[in-house]
């Protein structure tokens, strides 16, 4: 698992990318040929919609997070939000540009544009793909990010509410087969309904060893809180992301609670 720390930036001039440096231990994507890549602790990952919800941080998760929830469950922001945002945020910083049904010339200009506007790690969510135009999608992406030189990493996402079983199950091998980084499963609907109403903690037990088998980063989201912590440990995703946990009306509208975001912090790094 790679942990992620704050470091400082450099410009990619051929991409025009912030990136930040971590400690790593290795490179992730051979970590599943060589076995070293183990269980390690979770990294929380919060999203944000805008750059006046970073104030509410006093401190900085591992990962923060930028989408609009407006524009699909991986809904990309305004590009001028992204910049916003990366300029105050301290932190790794993921993007979501879309959930996706093909067009990988469209996707891959916004993997592309997230890129140049800071994001460390590029999200993309996948709606009815075979595991072969997955895989064709998913590099088509990658190699533009390449392309232009971009540092940022690629994560596809799942939907556990619309995910097709068989599908699920090949999603690590086919991420791994396309050359990304990592693998998410997040939930579509937004209506309450919690990630673990649709899959078991044994499922996705084998989703995160199966991503660590093969190299890959795994990521677990959907209507999390804090008490789920507990099963997540056991599941043991390399990130876990909130959104609903920590904004004020306990759904996904604008406005982070800082004390519902320090009670999240504090009993996370209980659990380490």
């Amino acid at each position: 698992m790679l942990a992620f720390g704050v470091g400082h930036h450099r410009r990619d001039h051929a991409c025009g990318l912030r990136v930040q440096h971590h400690e790593h231990t290795g490179d992730r994507r051979n970590a599943g040929k060589s076995g070293i890549a183990g269980a390690a602790k979770i990294k929380l990952l919060i999203s944000v919609i805008s750059p006046e919800e970073c104030a509410a941080f006093s401190r900085w998760p591992d990962c923060l997070d930028v989408k609009n929830p407006a524009a699909g469950a991986l809904g990309m922001a305004e590009v001028e939000e992204i910049h916003a945002i990366r300029a105050v945020a301290k932190t790794t910083l993921s993007v979501a540009i879309g959930d996706a049904d093909n067009n990988p010339e469209m996707y891959a200009a916004r993997a592309v544009l997230a890129a140049r506007a800071g994001a460390d790690i590029v999200k993309v969510g996948l709606l009815s793909f075979t595991p072969s135009t997955a895989v064709a999608f998913l590099s088509f992406l990658r190699h533009a990010l390449e392309a232009e030189k971009c540092s940022a990493k690629l994560v596809a996402g799942v939907y556990a509410d619309l995910v097709d079983e068989s599908f699920l199950r090949s999603f690590p091998h086919t991420a791994r087969t396309a050359g990304i980084w990592g693998c998410l499963i997040d939930t579509f609907s937004k209506n309450g309904e919690k990630l673990g109403d649709w899959l078991g903690p044994e499922t996705l037990s084998r989703f995160t060893a199966d991503c660590r088998s093969r190299g890959l980063v795994s990521a677990l989201a959907g209507g999390l809180d804090e008490r789920d912590l507990a099963w997540l440990d056991e599941v043991e995703p390399d990130y876990a992301g909130f959104r609903s946990a920590v904004a004020k009306n306990g759904r996904g509208e604008k406005g982070i609670d800082p004390e519902k975001l320090e009670r999240l912090l504090t009993r996370k790094s209980h659990l380490n």
